[in-house]
């Protein structure tokens, strides 16, 4: 057979090969682009999101029989139900890189009086991302020695860090926040420039400045340092510093912390007040989602003029009412079991040992809070 019939044969069985699988490679090639379009992100777009945890609890260890004077409610024994937090956040991209969030904020009355769930804003804020990851968030936002810090614990429904839970820094603040990477590989940094009125309105013309630097590696090795200053009225200005050290790397996270501030106390002859807390946690993922254990250790103490101290303020801390008149110990230890990996449920004690009784003369040997607490936690 000639050559040239034998190209034609073969010319024209590739174009029937072709003919017959075309519309396949058409709609294959149509259902590629058409997914990709699918995963390319749309804007505007928004988002609703919650997040709900509280506790069955049990306070059976107090170092006094009642809130005050004025208040007789007896917290030792008291045991039920309540909600710590909900909220109820909106996410709007306006585009790739401006985006805002709304989050509305109830909780139960943790003074122990009872009342109606109070809802109020958490955070109203705006934030542009310019000049590759480079940040600019302006509104009520979460401040710098809190932030990153709850989600490298990972475990706020537990309860909350160092610097929050003792009210050493507001978790929030209304200011103007700018963030980014820096050239060196894994550092990190953010500037804040704030009213120092947590979620409330300003009402003075004292401010405060926040300055936070992170270095964090592949391996896990993660480092923080936090200086904060703050005017305030009277001259009870303060400063605060905060050191952190941790590991993060499947199935383990750990941390050491050490907080300190300086408390001046605006009168001559008066001595400032200095606070200091060092902290150490590690948390087990025991099977990823699915189940983990953790234990934390916090100290806290005080000095004023060379003489040991509490916590000035620390009958105040919500769902606690601890002692002000003696540093102590808090111990948290538990774990959970994950129904979803949003819906977790676990037992965990909470004990605060004080370094002396904190009343000697009415209460002797009464030198403990504990309470035992089975904390629910789901988000969608």
């Amino acid at each position: 057979m000639p050559l040239r019939f034998v190209v034609v044969r073969v010319l024209t069985a590739i174009v029937l090969i072709a003919s017959t699988f075309a519309p396949a490679l058409a709609q294959q090639d149509a259902d590629q682009t058409q997914a990709a379009s699918a995963d390319k992100p749309q804007f505007p777009s928004g988002k609703f999101s919650g997040l709900m945890f509280g506790d069955y609890y049990w306070y059976y260890r107090w170092h006094q029989d009642q809130i005050s004077s004025s208040n007789p409610t007896d917290v030792q024994g008291q045991q039920g139900l309540w909600f710590r937090r909900l909220y109820l956040t909106y996410d709007w991209s306006y585009n790739e890189r401006l985006t805002t969030r709304l989050r509305l904020e109830a909780n139960s009355d943790g003074q122990f009086e009872g009342g109606n769930l109070e809802p109020y804003v958490k955070d109203a804020y705006l934030r542009w991302t310019y000049r590759g990851r480079q940040q600019l968030t302006l509104g009520l936002q979460p401040t710098l020695a809190f932030d990153w810090l709850e989600g490298f614990w990972g475990l706020r429904h537990i309860e909350k860090t160092p610097a929050d839970l003792y009210r050493i820094e507001p978790s929030r603040d209304f200011g103007v926040t700018v963030s980014g990477p820096l050239p060196v590989d894994g550092l990190q940094y953010a500037v804040q420039f704030g009213n120092d009125s947590g979620t409330g309105s300003e009402v003075d013309v004292n401010k405060a400045l926040r300055i936070e630097g992170r270095y964090e590696r592949k391996s896990g090795l993660a480092l923080e340092g936090f200086y904060g200053y703050s005017s305030r009225p009277a001259g009870e200005d303060r400063q605060t510093a905060q050191g952190f050290a941790g590991f993060r790397r499947t199935p383990v996270r750990l941390g050491a912390q050490f907080l300190w501030q300086e408390r001046e106390s605006g009168q001559a002859g008066t001595p400032d007040q200095t606070i200091a807390a060092q902290s150490g946690f590690f948390v087990w993922d025991i099977k990823p989602a699915k189940a983990d254990a953790f234990v934390r250790i916090d100290h806290v103490s005080g000095e004023r003029g060379g003489v040991e101290t509490g916590l000035p303020g620390a009958d105040g801390i919500d769902y606690w009412l601890l002692s002000p008149e003696a540093p102590f110990t808090t111990w948290i230890v538990g774990g959970e079991w994950f129904l979803l990996p949003c819906v977790r449920i676990g037992p965990n004690l909470e004990l605060v040992s004080y370094a002396h009784d904190p009343n000697p003369t009415t209460f002797p040997g009464r030198d403990q809070d504990a309470m035992l607490r089975i904390t629910f936690y789901w988000s969608f």
